[in-house]
This record gives C-alpha cells, structure tokens and sequence, in this order.
C-alpha cells in the first residue's frame, strides 16, 4: 500500500516537471527532456546522430526557442546541408535564432589560437574558453532575445577526447550541467559509442541527466537501427530498444 502511494506520488511529480520536446521520441519520454538536463545522444557511427540533432534543433527553431550549436567535427556549411536534405533549412535562423560556435575550422586547419570572430572556438583543449564562450553566447541571446527557452548541442564530443586530458573534459560536463540546471536549459551532446575506454564512457553517462543510444544490429543479412532511452531524471520512460527508420523527413520511430 505504502510502496503504491510513493509511486503514485513520484509520477505526479514526474508528470508536473516542465519538458522541452524533442520531434522524435517525446512519446518515449513523458513529452520531453526536463528542463534543466544534459543529455548524452550515443551510439554507433551512422546511425543517425547528426540527424537526430538536426532535427532535435528543428524543432526547437520553428517553436520559437534560441539553439546554440558547437560544431566540432563538422563545418558549418556541411552540418546546414545536411540539414537541408530533410528539407529544414537553418539560414533564415542564422544568428537570430540558431547560434553556431565553430570549433570546427581551427582544429581541423590549424588556425592561430585566437580569433577576432566571437562565433570561433580557436582551442578545444582549453574547455574552460568552451564553457566560457557557451556562457557568453547564453548572456547575450537573454540581454538581446529573451526567448521561452535555450537549448544547445554539441556535434561531437568524440574529437575533445582524442585533444583533451580526460579530467578537463569531466569537470567541462559538470560545469555545462550546472549552467543548464541553473538556466534550465536542455543541452543535447553527441558521442560515438566504442571509441574510449569503458570507464571513461562510463564516467560520461554517470555525469550527464539522460542518455539516448542509438545502434546499428544485423538481422537477417539486414542492418537495424534500435534506440533506447536510459537514466533519464524526474522520468518514466520506456525501457526497452525500439526501432527507427530515416526517412526524406527525418527519424521515424516505429512504434
């Protein structure tokens, strides 16, 4: 009777946080992320992580709300067009809504460790000018904007592992979660599954509010793609692997 009552009680509170959609498995997760979350999207190299962010941030642009995006091992002019094969176009949002940190052009082509462009992330080892500049970008779009709500992403996380001493980029995870969970923002962060050490991919999703997976498996001489939500705070959600398809529109859940 006692045990009921609590679970009763812990699903009223689950069902009274606030939850930001996502466009894809909010059917998954009572609605949405909760506000105030940073959460790790993982799995296996194409199975559909950039997709899943593109239209993560989508989503939250036609709402109304403002996204920031780090780019890392992406430019930007790829990750818009990609973005543009599902037909969502990000230039009319383009530093008016969607704000974009290229970490991307100084790692990859060895630009000087400073920049004049406020929108460049000149050193990603440094994850302290990272967390720096991700609160710049949130003071300005709150002192200029002041719109409903601030979500950001992280396309990927994978190369600060390969640059980074480990013990920097945990404390820049903590640090990004303290941010959300003061501003009650959501933050998504790619990553590919495999690529560290068990423990340190462990050590990630112990630090972070919830983790996505998404895997590619073989059946019948045919690849699936399967996703699964875990460890998500302050919600009920659906534990077992459900199966996706890619579509000219985006991620389709089969359910």
């Amino acid at each position: 009777m006692i045990q009921n009552l609590f679970e009763a009680r812990e699903e009223e509170i689950e069902r009274r946080v606030e939850r930001v959609p996502t466009g894809i498995i909010d059917d998954l997760i009572m609605g949405g992320i909760p506000k105030g979350s940073v959460v790790l999207l993982i799995g296996d190299p194409k199975s559909g992580k950039t997709t899943f962010i593109s239209q993560f941030i989508h989503t939250h642009l036609t709402m109304g709300y403002s996204t920031i995006g780090i780019l890392v091992d992406v430019s930007k002019y790829e990750f818009m067009s990609n973005a543009l094969d599902f037909g969502w176009d990000f230039m009319p949002y383009l530093n008016e809504n969607f704000f974009v940190l290229d970490a991307y052009s100084a790692r990859l082509r060895g630009t000087p460790r400073f920049s004049f462009d406020e929108n460049v992330v000149t050193d990603i080892t440094d994850t302290t000018q990272l967390i720096e500049a991700i609160k710049d970008v949130t003071l300005k779009i709150l002192s200029e904007k002041n719109p409903p709500m601030i979500t950001g992403v992280i396309s990927s996380l994978t190369p600060i592992f390969f640059e980074t001493d480990k013990k920097q980029i945990y404390k820049f995870l903590e640090d990004l979660k303290e941010l959300a969970h003061r501003n009650k923002q959501v933050w998504l962060l790619e990553m590919n599954s495999g690529i560290e050490k068990p423990h340190v991919e462990m050590m990630v999703k112990a630090i972070v509010d919830g983790i996505i997976e998404m895997r590619l498996i073989e059946e019948n001489m045919t690849l699936r793609r399967y996703l699964r939500v875990y460890g998500m705070r302050r919600t009920k959600h659906v534990l077992s692997w459900v199966p996706y398809e890619i579509t000219e529109s985006g991620i389709k859940l089969q359910l």
